[in-house]
């Protein structure tokens, strides 16, 4: 006997207490209130757990508990926590013996003082025949509610059915017992393994992994004629030699384990092809499998074919949907490249026809065109504008002295001088032919275009390009004229660029390198 308390003066009174303890009928134990270890036990406690009360003696409510949720170490701990701080604890709790046997109590733990000292008292009785009773009773009452949750779970289950199946196999084998084998007939004709499921707490450790099973010719296994011509198989042998004989080697632990004797088998039957087959064995002390449960499951079986059809027949369509969906977004991807391209041809193709090439400026078509539509809109619109026309002083000279890819290059640097100055969206500096240059100044007065001329003729001068054969200046220069006017529905291109040819005439007849102008019409 271990102690109960800590001193000599405790041992009598445990003694005492020792013998009280034995003869109850129910299991009883002592908990340090601490720590939860088990410090006494009584008669029972042993016979009922397996344990000697020396073995059991530093053990605690967790290393007899079942193990898992919702009986695991983490949940005894507080349960015995609860109880340390004063709570009446009572549960029905899953135990396991010293065996491996696994069985239901009703149990108490309180707080008390014995000897002087507070500990937890756990009181336990077997109830496992009750719980088998109670649990009977409830599947009677589950068993046509799982039976139509499972119906409607293989009737909504659509093209994901998998999960429906391992349902439908886990119902077979709480409420048909023991164990149930879904499988399907694959495109070889070869029985592949799809759910498997059995009723047992401990059971799984028996059976094979899914991913282990393989598939197998039906002419290999007992369910040849389940398959062909698709009738039912029904094997019972109280010595369980016949359904231990129908079944692969993998099986063989399991059903040596729980004695079975029974084995059913039907077809999954659709418009009366067989697609695979559900299989059922059960053992113990259950009885055998009647009619009634061969109807029901065929029952069911034929449900799965549908389901199963009517899965492959969605995921069949869902993949050809998503096939074309690829298909579409490939030719639409394909259409917005080649759109892209165009796109891009064409803006090439108006950028050639508006540009010019030498200086990247508008070229005499655009000029022209925007010319025209710039007037038009002045007119409607009751508005000035006003016209640049230039040329580059003795060009010809600069050509003859520097050669005509220096010419091409002085071009170029007085039209990058345009584009710098002229940065409106509404005006538009174009090469007007040869070293000529002009700009359409929208809605500008005759005050604003001189002064934008003169900014431009400044620029040019002040890029300091030199010119060796110029009369006016060592470094290239601009002659500018400019026309500003009231246009009216008479007014013609033709007038505006005759008007502001005429003040470019001007200008050179005055000496060149300056801006002028004529009268505003």
């Amino acid at each position: 006997m271990f102690p109960l308390s800590e001193n000599r003066a405790g041992a009598r009174a445990a003694e005492h207490f020792q013998v009280i303890l034995d003869s109850v009928q129910d299991a009883i134990l002592v908990l340090d209130c601490a720590e939860g270890r088990f410090l006494d036990a009584n008669r029972r406690s042993s016979e009922l757990l397996g344990y000697g009360r020396e073995e059991l003696a530093g053990m605690d409510l967790a290393q007899i508990s079942f193990g898992l949720s919702p009986f695991s170490g983490v949940e005894a701990e507080v349960l015995v926590r609860e109880a340390a701080q004063g709570e009446a604890i009572i549960r029905e709790w899953l135990v396991r013996d010293r065996h491996g046997r696994l069985f239901w109590v009703e149990m108490n733990l309180l707080r008390t003082d014995i000897a002087g000292v507070e500990r937890i008292l756990l009181t336990a009785r077997d109830i496992s025949e009750r719980k088998r009773t109670e649990s009977e009773h409830s599947a009677r009452l589950k068993r046509a509610e799982s039976l139509n949750a499972v119906s409607l779970a293989l009737a909504g289950a659509g093209p994901d059915y998998e999960s429906a199946l391992a349902l439908m196999a886990h119902y077979l084998a709480v409420q048909l017992g023991d164990l149930c084998l879904l499988q399907i007939l694959d495109g070889n004709g070869f029985l592949t393994p799809l759910a498997l499921s059995q009723s047992y707490l401990d059971g799984d450790r028996l059976l094979p992994a899914m991913g282990s099973l393989p598939s197998q010719a039906p002419e290999q296994t007992s369910l040849a004629e389940v398959v062909h011509p698709g009738r039912p198989l029904s094997l019972h042998d109280p010595e369980g030699r016949e359904p231990r004989e129908a079944v692969g080697e993998p099986f063989h632990p399991y059903f040596d384990h729980y004695r079975i004797h029974s084995l059913l088998a039907v077809p999954m039957r659709f418009q009366d092809q067989v697609i695979g087959t559900i299989l059922l064995a059960k053992g113990g002390p259950q009885r055998a499998y009647t009619l009634e449960d061969q109807a029901m499951l065929q029952s069911l079986a034929d449900r799965t074919a549908l389901t199963i059809t009517n899965g492959r027949l969605y995921r069949e369509n869902l993949r050809q949907a998503e096939e074309l969906r690829r298909v579409n977004a490939d030719l639409e991807r394909r259409v917005a490249e080649r759109t892209a391209e165009l796109a891009e041809a064409n803006e090439q193709l108006r950028l050639l026809a508006t540009t010019d090439g030498l200086t990247g400026l508008a070229n005499r078509r655009h000029f022209d065109a925007v010319l025209a539509a710039e007037l038009r809109r002045a007119c409607r619109e009751e508005r000035g504008l006003s016209l640049i026309l230039c040329d580059v002083d003795f060009f010809k000279r600069y050509n003859d002295h520097y050669g005509h890819v220096a010419g091409d290059t002085c071009l170029q640097a007085v039209g990058q001088i345009l584009r710098t100055i002229f940065r409106r969206a509404s005006e538009l500096p174009a090469r007007y032919g040869g070293e000529e240059f002009a700009v359409i100044l929208p809605g500008a007065g005759p005050d604003h275009a001189l002064r934008a001329a003169e900014k431009l003729r400044a620029a040019v001068e002040a890029k300091g390009i030199p010119h060796a054969n110029s009369e006016v200046s060592g470094v290239v220069t601009l002659s500018v004229g400019v026309m500003s006017c009231m246009p009216d529905p008479a007014t013609q291109t033709s007038d505006l660029l005759a008007q502001a040819d005429a003040a470019l005439y001007a200008c050179k007849q005055g000496g060149r390198n300056r801006v002028g102008d004529l009268p505003a019409c």
